[in-house]
């Protein structure tokens, strides 16, 4: 069996990794890693001591856990779910849910360097947008620009190891959409983009910029009028992601990952949604405060964002908890909370552990990723084991994407 120590070596240097950390992971009896398949890049790794299900953490992949709902050795108990113990939010009437969506949401497929426009009611694709040659589609990003017809893409050229900004622009009727280079600085060499977000004017770009060596990152916001970019960095180990505005655009949410020597323990690392004041002085992206810790009891929260009001978060988390695994087990979802007490308010989608395939019997599970928000927050991309919308916690499944897809979307 793997010691503490042991399992935290192994976490650590799969954080520290650049390459592409597994996705899918079984675990026998003994906690011990056998086998691992389908490689991605990292959304993020958690090191929690003492608990085989550290690996949960590792985003858009699945665990296969013991048998039978038996308890798998060495894998401690923790205290209830505490973000997912709220109630679970009554679906509403589907002509309800839907009202105010967004007619239409982009994709960028990261095996293909292509992007789409598809219909929000049926996922329908309506048009396809081929992305300029020699780029990585792993790398690409995606974020909404003001309005459901205007997007911006962040796409990453390996030949020169560069990250350049796209404006694209969707024709009425979202049958047809094209490419214009944006007039913004790209990242420096090697750097690429882990997340973008356009405020809600639709005037400045923040990036969430991971840099080479994979081990720091910085945040920047560009003027998509002028060029002219501003930068908060830290000396912190850790990357920012999950950007969201709020506050009109006064206000910036980024999720970190903390990756120092203090981000193996729940009560000491810097993990989670960090609210940063974009009008204050001086450029120490720590400077804001964190209204969202990355752990909370046995909750593990992937990722996490602010409502364009700023008034609530919007969260994937997985419970890490469970020392029994089994059919309806609750294993994670998507929580809605107060920014300002950090308090649940409900929980949107209860995600429940799910039998393993024939080969590898046991419960699979498989932690929620949080594709994309709309302008008002209410409506969301996510992928659950099947990809799809939640409106107003009403989940409706969507063609056109794999389960835990590896997509960027906006909307």
């Amino acid at each position: 069996m793997l010691a503490d120590h042991d399992l935290q070596a192994e976490l650590a240097a799969a954080f520290r990794e650049q390459a592409d950390p597994v996705t899918r992971v079984t675990v026998d009896h003994a906690g011990i890693f056998r086998r691992a398949v389908h490689r991605r890049r990292r959304r993020r790794v958690a090191v929690r001591a003492g608990s085989v299900l550290a690996v949960l953490a590792v985003a858009a992949g699945a665990l296969v856990v013991g048998r039978t709902g038996r308890p798998v050795p060495g894998l401690a108990s923790q205290p209830p779910g505490l973000l997912l113990d709220a109630v679970v939010a009554a679906a509403p009437a589907a002509s309800a849910a839907v009202s105010g969506m967004p007619p239409y949401y982009v994709t960028a497929d990261h095996g293909r360097p292509v992007a789409e426009v598809r219909d929000s009611a049926t996922g329908k694709a309506l048009s396809v947008v081929p992305l300029p040659g020699g780029i990585d589609p792993k790398l690409t990003e995606a974020a909404a620009a003001g309005n459901d017809r205007t997007f911006v893409l962040a796409l990453f050229f390996h030949q020169v190891s560069r990250t350049r900004f796209y404006l694209m622009r969707v024709a009425a009727g979202g049958h047809s959409a094209w490419l214009t280079p944006l007039a913004i600085p790209g990242l420096p060499a090697g750097a690429v983009a882990d997340a973008i977000a356009v405020s809600p004017d639709g005037r400045r770009l923040a990036v969430s910029v991971q840099f080479s060596g994979g081990s720091h990152g910085a945040v920047e916001v560009a003027s998509l009028a002028t060029g002219a970019v501003r930068i908060w960095t830290t000396g912190q180990a850790g990357l920012p992601g999950d950007l969201s505005w709020a506050d009109g655009g006064r206000e910036l949410g980024f999720f970190w990952q903390d990756s120092g020597p203090a981000g193996g323990s729940a009560r000491t690392s810097a993990s989670g949604l960090w609210r940063l004041d974009t009008t204050a002085p001086g450029s120490n992206l720590m400077s804001g405060r964190r209204i969202l810790p990355g752990f909370e009891g046995g909750d593990d929260v992937q990722s996490a964002v602010l409502t364009p009001d700023g008034s609530r978060v919007i969260a994937s988390v997985t419970y890490a908890g469970a020392g029994h695994v089994g059919r309806g087990t609750v294993v994670g979802g998507i929580a809605e909370l107060s920014a300002r007490t950090g308090r649940p308010l409900r929980t949107l989608l209860a995600e429940h552990a799910a039998p393993s395939d024939p080969g590898h019997p046991g419960w699979a599970i498989t932690p929620c990723a949080l594709v994309a928000a709309d302008a008002t927050g209410n409506h969301l991309l996510v992928s659950c084991d099947t990809f799809g919308r939640l409106d107003h916690a009403r989940f409706t499944a969507l063609p056109g994407a794999a389960p835990q897809t590896a997509i960027a979307a906006a909307w």
